[in-house]
């Protein structure tokens, strides 16, 4: 059946019985926006609606299918097919018009499944959180700062990219704590960093004022260096136990004068190395963070600078190791 000769129809009765497109819709308890396609040819009413249709436009439903007025027996007699396969067009159409529906709402009810899927996802994997840590490490790689905040109760160092708000110069790595607006992968251990500010308190402290003698021998340009490790405290993230390790000279020794020239806070161990073949040793030293398993201390324009190498040579490793790691 020709949806726009349909259409046409319907409008011409329903002007006849002077009903508007609003009048109509309210009787068939559906929208004006639906008569207007219905008349414009742009779909079928649905087959529930053929028989209140046609009882408001003043027909019978075998006028409305067949789109004229039987004026005689005869007549309707002689088109009685065409009423039928108009039937069966509409019913295809509302058959057809169902099936979109329910590909749309499986469609619906699939996109909701999905998103409930990578919210529960997204929860699991990222974290968004104001934390107060210490700030382990500040670098600029390629102009974009990063500060390197302590997860105490995970044992990994977090890298954070720094946003436009965070003055990275104000940031003193150490054993201050500051308040920060991160989001972070709990997997990569990576991620941004909105605001940072210090709280005005310290990390933890020492548990024994125990002091060992480390050895004594050439480091850095100096022919004779003493070092020593002390204030050890049980490791919080793994086995064993974290101290600070002191690097000093003697002055005087008949006044047992010293300077300090040196302190690593809350390392493993350390050893002197001349990592670099430069004939002179460098202070290397095993931290506690998987993301930054070492620390190299040179000597280079006057002072002592850091560098965070991602491995060590085999030999270096095996002397790097605990006691109780043996």
């Amino acid at each position: 059946m020709d949806k726009e000769a349909f259409g046409a129809f319907i409008a011409e009765r329903r002007r006849e019985q002077g009903l508007l497109q609003r009048d109509l819709a309210n009787r068939l308890h559906v929208t004006d926006k639906a008569v207007s396609k219905w008349e414009r040819g742009l779909s079928y009413p649905d087959v529930t609606l053929l028989e209140p249709l046609a009882s408001a436009l003043g027909m019978r439903v075998e006028e409305l299918l067949a789109c004229r007025r039987h004026t005689a027996p005869a007549e309707e007699s002689e088109r009685g097919e065409e009423p039928v396969k108009n039937l069966l067009d509409i019913s295809g159409d509302s058959v057809r018009r169902e099936r979109r529906r329910s590909w749309q709402r499986l469609a619906a009810l699939a996109g909701m499944v999905l998103l409930t899927g990578l919210t529960i996802w997204y929860c699991a994997t990222y974290v968004t959180e104001v934390r107060e840590s210490t700030v382990f490490l500040k670098e600029t790689v390629d102009g974009t700062n990063y500060l390197y905040v302590e997860l105490w109760d995970q044992g990994h160092l977090l890298k954070l990219r720094c946003g436009p708000n965070v003055d990275i110069d104000a940031v003193i790595p150490g054993s201050s704590i500051y308040q920060l607006d991160c989001r972070w992968n709990r997997r990569s251990h990576q991620g941004t960093v909105s605001a940072c500010a210090p709280t005005g308190s310290e990390s933890l402290g020492r548990i024994t004022d125990a002091v060992f003698d480390e050895g004594e021998g050439p480091l850095f340009n100096l022919p004779m260096v003493y070092r020593s490790s002390g204030e050890y405290y049980r490791n919080p993230y793994g086995v064993g136990y974290l101290c600070d390790y002191t690097c000093w000279v003697l002055l005087d020794e008949e006044n047992w004068e010293t300077e300090t020239i040196l302190t690593v806070e809350d390392c493993l161990s350390a050893i002197p190395w001349d990592l670099d073949s430069d004939k002179e040793n460098e202070l290397v030293v095993r931290t506690r963070w998987p993301e930054k398993p070492y620390t190299v201390y040179d000597w280079a324009d006057g002072e002592i600078r850091e560098s965070w190498p991602d491995t060590v040579p085999q030999e270096l490793q095996e002397q790097l190791i605990c006691i109780w790691e043996q």
